[in-house]
């Protein structure tokens, strides 16, 4: 009998297992695939570690810049695969260690649940007073016949770049996967259905990032009618000029993602989204008593963090606390160059506050000329959303994020100093500019 029991070791799920473990709960965990779920896998962290090299890749180009003199580098999709392959073997040896440490049973099998507080692991029949299920998602299939695609799951087993590459989808996936491609030196093509990319971003986002990476073609507003061909495959789209085919060596399919639910758990009858993920309440119970749910396969707010977070949550809970989880401050970022971030939501009738990269010291000593930061607050001085588009905006978000949770105003959000020079003060700066104070902005 445990305590807790969970079906996936994604981040959501380990960390719900090493977490519920430290606070004395008997915990046991089954994963039919490798620890750490797609993101440490197929997802996150192969991405920025290829995103990792390619930007070191480019800043050596440009040494020159930097007065070092360098001879021409090369860049091996074979050898980014290899350094993928340590880092995330060095972190699932880590993640084991975490659940053997903790005193957590591992299942590495497929996991059926019975009932709510019976569950079926490779032969083996368990009983646990409370489930939770994070089994995670998979890349989304497009909605008509096609050939095989690539999809996201696929290109980090890649020894080899194409020569042209068509992504379908211009969201968080696609823009990152046609920053990391372009860069290995393929003709990208992007095709997004809604009017721009990355349509959760500012708009001087999605903007500025079409101009930044003038080597990729973006076509918005477009509709993908039919895909034909085994390689090179021929793509007719509807584009706002009218009709088109594109051809291409591969496609990439970056459509989102959709929910995979463990065996069993339908027949139990839990209240489902439209897109299949299971529906929670505020402390990540499903409507089924004792039977909690975190991470993508909820169908919501699919990032590793929020699922570490949605975690903490439920274990809470389990544990008779009274912790909710809220997603209405939950970070977006995305890993292009220059980095992307926001946090907080509608500022439809705010006031704002703007400062460029450009005119930050900090960013002169690192020869970078691209992105801003905008700062916006409500009629109350209230900061209500801020979005960064720099370098480290990953990061930077994070101090952003802390502010819009507390609901701090403009001014307690610059009462502390800024460090300089830093890529903090672009922040400052912008927020003073709400105000009309900044000394920096002409």
């Amino acid at each position: 009998m445990y305590d807790l029991f969970i079906i996936g070791a994604g981040p959501g799920g380990y960390s719900a297992a090493v977490l519920a473990a430290k606070k004395g709960l008997r915990v046991g965990i089954a994963e039919k695939q490798a620890l750490g779920g797609v993101c440490t896998n197929r997802g996150c962290i192969p991405a920025k570690a290829y995103i990792e090299s390619i930007n070191l890749y480019k800043r050596i180009r440009n040494a020159s810049r930097f007065g070092i003199e360098v001879g021409q580098p090369a860049i091996s999709l074979a050898a980014l695969a290899k350094r993928k392959e340590r880092i995330v073997s060095r972190l699932v040896k880590g993640i084991e260690l975490l659940l053997k440490n903790s005193a957590v049973d591992l299942y590495p099998a497929t996991a059926e649940i019975v009932s709510p507080h019976t569950i079926r692991v490779g032969g083996t029949t368990i009983e646990t007073a409370n489930l939770l299920i994070a089994t995670g998602s998979i890349p989304r299939p497009l909605p008509f016949p096609a050939p095989k695609l690539w999809t996201s799951d696929d290109v980090f087993a890649l020894e080899k770049a194409p020569a042209s590459l068509i992504i379908i989808g211009g969201g968080v996936i696609g823009c990152e996967m046609a920053h990391i491609f372009s860069s290995l030196g393929a003709k990208v093509t992007v095709i997004e259905a809604l009017d721009r990319v990355l349509a959760s971003e500012d708009r001087e986002a999605s903007s500025a990032l079409v101009k930044i990476m003038r080597e990729v073609d973006f076509i918005t507003g477009a509709r993908v009618c039919a895909i034909d061909g085994a390689g090179p495959h021929r793509v007719s789209v509807e584009a706002p000029d009218g009709a088109r085919t594109l051809e291409a060596e591969h496609i990439l399919a970056c459509i989102g993602r959709t929910p995979v639910l463990p065996p069993g758990v339908k027949e139990l009858g839990p209240d489902l989204r439209e897109n299949g993920g299971l529906k929670v309440d505020e402390y990540m119970q499903t409507t089924l008593p004792h039977v909690y749910a975190v991470g993508d396969v909820t169908g919501a707010h699919m990032f590793a963090y929020a699922a570490s977070k949605a975690a903490e949550v439920a274990v809470d809970h389990v544990t008779g606390g009274d912790k909710r989880m809220s997603f209405e401050n939950i970070p977006s970022i995305v890993f292009t160059d220059p980095e992307i971030a926001s946090v907080g939501g509608a500022y439809d009738g705010c006031s704002k506050g703007t400062f460029p990269v450009a005119a930050l010291g900090r960013a002169r000593t690192m020869e970078v000329n691209e992105g801003f930061a905008n700062v916006y607050a409500d009629a109350n001085g209230r900061l209500k959303r801020i979005s960064i588009m720099a370098p480290h905006a990953t990061e930077l978000i994070a101090w952003a994020g802390l502010a819009i949770d507390l609901n701090l105003s403009v001014e307690e959000f610059l009462h502390p100093p800024y460090t300089h020079p830093t890529l903090s003060e672009i922040l400052k700066e912008a927020a003073e500019d709400l105000l009309g104070v900044s000394v920096h902005k002409a």
